[in-house]
């Protein structure tokens, strides 16, 4: 599938967070971020829109009955 936008991380904290997961939750977060990157719509499912703020989003990540949140925003280019 073809990239409409690119996922980047911010310094290393996601990497450190990643590092933290086991292999089922770092295998669930990047097929999460795979359908970020290729979705043109991405289903609020994934990608959610944190009310009261202006532009910030949670990736939400969800395996069995347990859910992590990663914050994210778009930037100029890909808003």
């Amino acid at each position: 599938m073809e990239k409409v936008r690119e996922v980047i991380q911010y310094k290393h904290y996601f990497d450190e967070f990643l590092l933290k997961q086991p292999k089922k939750v770092q295998d669930k977060i990047f097929k999460v971020i795979e359908i970020i990157e290729t979705f043109e719509m991405v289903p609020s499912t994934y990608l959610k829109v944190i009310t009261g703020t202006k532009g910030l989003y949670e990736a939400r990540i969800k395996l069995g009955s347990d859910i992590w949140r990663v914050f994210c925003f778009f930037d100029k280019a890909n808003w």
